[in-house]
């Protein structure tokens, strides 16, 4: 928590500190492994496809409906599942917290802190589950206590929306890592990739994040659909030039 607030001081201080008037933006987001960077970015974020599916997909409710033992170890089992999907996600980031970008240090350290936030949310909704599977296995789920046991998940839930919201704000952060140094006080519309480069990081979006949704953010999307859908929109919107085509 304090290496976040260090980093979000340094950098919202090298945002309003006037210098010598050579731009900021140069400074905060010199030009160097951008594409790397989002290609790890955009591979992370290809991780929570599976996490998407398991709970507006194939949810262990619609599964096993008729099965409620059956039900509860298999919401037991995708906790489980998701835990592991967002610490390969996490891993991919963790490079770039040193890294002398301080934008791209900035987004890696908002997306490693909010994954970790949902795994720990996600151990300890495992651990609820389990003592639900219990009580129902042995006949004891008496009414108090699946209301108890609801009003638990809601909490979890609430929880898990906070850190989603960040995560979907670091991306929002990471379409501006992908302008050019070469944009004065972040003004311009010259990306830092060529245009070989910015197809394959549309390609690589493709392959979990079709393209079917309108540009930019919307009310009601899920976590992915905002994170594809913002990150697409600067990919292909033609009024940002690769930095070849200048």
């Amino acid at each position: 928590m304090f290496r976040r607030l260090l980093l979000l001081c340094i950098f919202s201080a090298a945002i309003i500190t006037p210098v010598h008037a050579d731009d900021q933006f140069t400074k905060n987001n010199p030009d160097g492994y951008k594409y790397e960077f989002a290609r790890s970015y955009i591979t992370a974020l290809s991780y929570m496809k599976d996490i998407d599916e398991r709970w507006n997909k194939n949810t262990p409710k619609k599964l096993f409906a008729h099965d409620k033992l059956k039900m509860i170890l298999a919401t037991i089992n995708d906790l489980a599942l998701d835990s592991s999907d967002l610490l390969i996600i996490k891993h991919y980031l963790l490079k770039y917290l040193t890294s002398p970008n301080m934008l791209m240090r900035k987004v890696a350290d908002m997306v490693v802190v909010s994954i970790s936030r949902e795994i720990a949310i996600n151990h300890e909704e495992k651990s609820l589950w389990e003592d639900w599977y219990d009580l129902n296995r042995e006949a004891q789920a008496t009414r108090p206590k699946e209301i108890e046991f609801v009003k638990s998940q809601y909490a979890f839930e609430l929880r898990r929306k906070e850190a989603d919201k960040d995560i979907i704000q670091a991306t929002v952060l990471m379409t501006k890592v992908l302008m050019s140094d070469k944009n004065k006080n972040d003004k311009g519309h010259l990306l830092a990739i060529t245009a070989q480069q910015r197809q394959k990081l549309l390609d690589k979006l493709d392959t979990f994040g079709g393209d079917y949704l309108d540009w930019g953010l919307k009310p009601h999307q899920r976590t992915l659909e905002s994170c594809v859908c913002v990150i697409r929109e600067i990919l292909e919107d033609s009024i940002w030039i690769s930095i070849d085509e200048k």
